[in-house]
């Protein structure tokens, strides 16, 4: 007896301690958050079912368009991903979805705008890297921006929209005014993904890289809907505590927002996410090299995204390499690797790869995409360039052709003086016009510039190099586009 008298008190004294420590964890638990609470709306209409988050925690709007948020110490802002059928109010084309926490505010109101279009048919302009140096440069963004506003004009029955895919300018914050003056003749909202040279240099951590950045742009992984697509935008570069020292990696911060995210949208859903650094650059697994150039280039922990991503039908849009390639990791999931606006850091006309200075255009109908890339200057049809016999180093004999939005779904055929002559060879190389342009190193500003291989290139072996050629190239949707030389 008096053993399970002692069993009992030393039960009830563990309990109470276990109950004591539940209790002074739940405290501590909920010290760490404190409540907001609002209303989104648009011109009086409550506005249900629209994700509000700190960047940490999310929840839902009610019938009444009310919310309310456990917000985290360490969030800078609280911000909708606007549904479908709305769009947020612009400040100088930056989309205000987001505000500020401040202190002593506990009430967040949104206002949302009704579209004017319905956005179930919608395009979006994918632009990655304008990285300006100098104010000179904003002189020849200019000219691709005019020839956005020309591409804009052929979609007046659509809702357009853009993304940027980072590195707004090369680590100088103070253009980031001009910057948007400039895309703002678009007339279009545009979205900001954040880039490497886009980070402060210098915090102690990787929180203290963005605040810049948060600054004029809010926060730098949100989502927002347009028809029947959810977009989502992360911040992918990570920085390393020293000067210009980054990989590509999602924190677990952002992957936790993101399943929260994700489970407001169902299975089949068309989803594109935009992030700098890119995913994984090739289409096999291969082994990974935990060295610089590794890590910089593609994001290390990329696995559970794609995981995540298995549900859907997903396109990735990224940036950061100064060339163009199209990755198709899976059926259902499509990487655009989209080539720099500013070409080879706005020194000649092409990116390293031979790609054209120019943008992404994507064309959402309902639940079907299409895309193809639009060459700055020239007209929609201009998808590749044909060079012939004695340009290639590499192929001496042949002609050569780099399609910059190829992938393995296009077909490439050729004729010589009208007899067809069959698929051309596709290969790794390097083009032959930006191997031309780099080797005048007096006329670059970056020595240290020059060709990097690509696959979207093909060659063929003609009977003459006097012969008339010409290059039929069929793309993933049907479209045909000649070239002759």
């Amino acid at each position: 007896m008096n053993i399970i008298k002692i069993s009992n008190r030393y039960c009830r004294s563990s309990l109470g301690l276990i109950l004591l420590l539940f209790l002074s964890f739940s405290v501590q638990g909920f010290a760490q958050t404190y409540l907001v609470k609002g209303k989104v709306s648009s011109q009086g209409e409550a506005l249900k079912n629209v994700m509000v988050t700190d960047g940490d925690n999310t929840t839902l709007t009610n019938s009444k368009g009310e919310y309310s948020l456990h917000v985290s110490l360490h969030s800078t802002f609280v911000y909708v991903s606007t549904t479908a059928g709305y769009l947020p109010k612009d400040s100088l084309n930056v989309p205000q979805f987001y505000k500020p926490l401040r202190d002593n505010n506990s009430t967040y109101n949104f206002e949302l705008i009704k579209n004017k279009k319905d956005d179930t048919n919608h395009v979006v302009l994918v632009h990655a890297d304008p990285q300006f140096f100098k104010e000179e440069q904003f002189k020849l963004y200019e000219t691709v921006i005019d020839d956005c506003i020309e591409t804009i004009s052929g979609y007046k029955d659509r809702d357009v929209f853009g993304i940027d895919c980072g590195d707004l300018t090369a680590d100088r914050p103070h253009f980031y005014s001009p910057y948007i003056n400039i895309l703002n003749k678009t007339d279009v909202p545009f979205y900001r993904v954040l880039g490497n040279h886009d980070m402060e240099n210098g915090g102690r951590t990787k929180e203290e890289s963005v605040h810049q950045f948060e600054s004029y742009f809010g926060p730098s992984y949100y989502s927002f809907n347009r028809g029947n697509a959810h977009y989502i935008v992360l911040n992918n570069v990570f920085y390393l505590g020293r000067p210009y020292s980054y990989m590509g990696y999602i924190d677990e911060q952002t992957y936790r927002w993101l399943e929260q995210d994700l489970s407001y949208i169902a299975e089949g859903s068309l989803i594109f996410v935009a992030m700098h650094i890119p995913a994984r650059l090739t289409e096999e697994v291969k082994p990974f090299g935990y060295n610089q150039e590794s890590i910089r280039q593609q994001t290390v922990n990329i696995d559970p995204l794609f995981k995540m991503l298995e549900p859907y039908n997903a396109h990735i849009f990224t940036g950061h390499e100064h060339y163009n390639k199209n990755i198709i990791h899976s059926p259902s999931l499509y990487e655009h690797n989209t080539a720099a606006i500013s070409g080879s850091f706005w020194q000649g006309d092409y990116c390293w790869d031979g790609t054209p200075i120019g943008y992404g255009v994507y064309e959402i109908t309902g639940n079907d995409v299409k895309w193809y890339f639009k060459s700055g200057g020239h007209p929609r049809s201009h998808q590749m360039r044909v060079t012939p016999v004695g340009s290639s180093a590499e192929h001496p004999d042949d002609i050569i052709v780099n399609i910059w939005n190829w992938d393995k779904n296009w077909k490439v055929e050729w004729t010589e003086n009208g007899e067809y002559r069959g698929d051309m060879i596709q290969f790794t190389g390097h083009d032959p016009t930006t191997a031309e342009g780099f080797t005048d190193k007096e006329n670059l500003e970056f020595k240290w510039l020059s060709p990097v291989p690509t696959d979207h290139l093909f060659r063929a072996t003609p009977r003459s190099k006097d012969s008339k050629i010409e290059v039929i190239a069929k793309d993933s949707f049907g479209e045909v586009y000649r070239e002759r030389l």
